[in-house]
């Protein structure tokens, strides 16, 4: 179990710089485009494509780190009114759904790369399999938290059970 978590921190880690990298670039190439169009006059075509295809990759792979710091929005409303072994079960409920939601992303993902793999984008005419491969990727790291977060909710839970009983 260990050995997930540091390899789930690892690549956290790796997808936080990768993050990081991306947002630079975006900020430099659309610095590039009002400069150009407001100072030089003249528009570079592919600016704006590539600014958007990188912000679609910094939502995806953002979406990632914030399922692994639990940074996500949630209404605990309900959940707090609950006894405690129950709300850690609601806990492994909402991740296993999430789990599900995650999975059917991550199979239309891969649906979507198949159809537009052969399409090129207007300006850069790159693969369009690139921007929508996000979708994938992101899919792919908050389900790989979000099954490690159940799996440690639920031992926790059978775990304070066992506890409770004995």
């Amino acid at each position: 179990m260990s050995f997930f978590k540091n390899l789930l921190q690892k690549i956290n880690s790796l997808v936080e710089y990768i993050v990081c990298a991306l947002l630079t670039v975006m900020v430099v190439v659309v610095f590039l485009q009002v400069i150009f169009r407001f100072v030089i006059h003249s528009s570079l075509p592919w600016s704006e494509e590539l600014s958007r295809y990188l912000m679609v990759w910094i939502v995806f792979l953002g979406a990632g780190i914030g399922v692994m710091k639990k940074s996500h929005i949630g209404v605990e409303a309900l959940v707090i009114l609950l006894p405690d072994n129950l709300q850690k079960w609601t806990a492994v409920l909402v991740n296993a759904l999430c789990c599900v939601f995650f999975a059917f992303m991550i199979q239309y993902g891969s649906l979507i790369l198949k159809v537009v793999g052969r399409q090129l984008s207007p300006a850069m005419e790159i693969s369009m399999a690139i921007p929508y491969s996000a979708l994938l990727a992101g899919g792919a790291l908050m389900f790989a938290h979000c099954f490690f977060q159940m799996v440690e909710q639920a031992a926790e839970a059978l775990s304070a059970r066992a506890v409770k009983s004995s």
